[in-house]
């Protein structure tokens, strides 16, 4: 029996550098992969900001997909070293979710989300990709799939496996790709991505 795609939006949030150009290649594979994602049905989600968040928003929203938004209200946005909204991201989304702090941003992105794809990024990627990381640990075998788009991120795991002291559980839970068709193919074997 075929497989259909499921009612129930199937949320992914993107991750990754929020000062990425729409000329870097990691912009516009982010852009691809939001593109690609949307056409099978998947609603992308990010912090709304620029760089990759954009990417992923513009990615989708071209091909009339849907986008949701978790954003820090701007009354207690951090004053310093923070990206902000992009006002062009904020303005093509579906919907906007506002916390209060940057820990509750990041928790509702979280929880929202059934999947994510991590780009190229800094301390707050970094920051993301570890929570995930060792949530994906906690709800083994039950976990969301955790997608590190870039040939850079297989060296940076490498040497964070190379260094610490991580369980062999720790190192299954992730998944490499270089290619938009790749993500989807990986999302497809998650039953969570189909109806019965």
């Amino acid at each position: 029996m075929k497989k259909k795609i499921s009612k129930r939006p199937f949320h992914v949030a993107f991750f990754g550098d929020g000062t990425a150009k729409k000329k870097d290649s990691f912009f516009v594979d982010a852009y691809d992969t939001a593109q690609l994602l949307a056409k099978n049905k998947c609603t992308i989600l990010n912090g709304g900001g620029p760089g990759i968040m954009l990417a992923s928003t513009l990615g989708a929203t071209s091909v009339h997909g849907r986008v949701e938004l978790v954003v820090i209200d701007k009354e207690n946005q951090p004053l310093k070293h923070y990206e902000g909204q992009s006002e062009e991201n904020v303005l093509a989304a579906n919907r906007t979710f506002t916390l209060r702090t940057y820990e509750g941003r990041l928790n509702k992105l979280i929880d929202l989300a059934h999947a994510y794809v991590i780009f190229y990024g800094g301390t707050g990627t970094l920051a993301e990709m570890s929570f995930v990381w060792s949530e994906a640990k906690f709800a083994h075998p039950h976990q969301k799939p955790i997608i590190f788009f870039g040939k850079k991120w297989r060296k940076v795991i490498q040497t964070i496996n190379s260094q610490l002291k991580l369980e062999k559980i720790e190192t299954k839970l992730c998944y490499f790709v270089d290619k938009p068709e790749q993500v989807l193919e990986i999302l497809k074997t998650y039953s969570r991505f189909y109806s019965k």
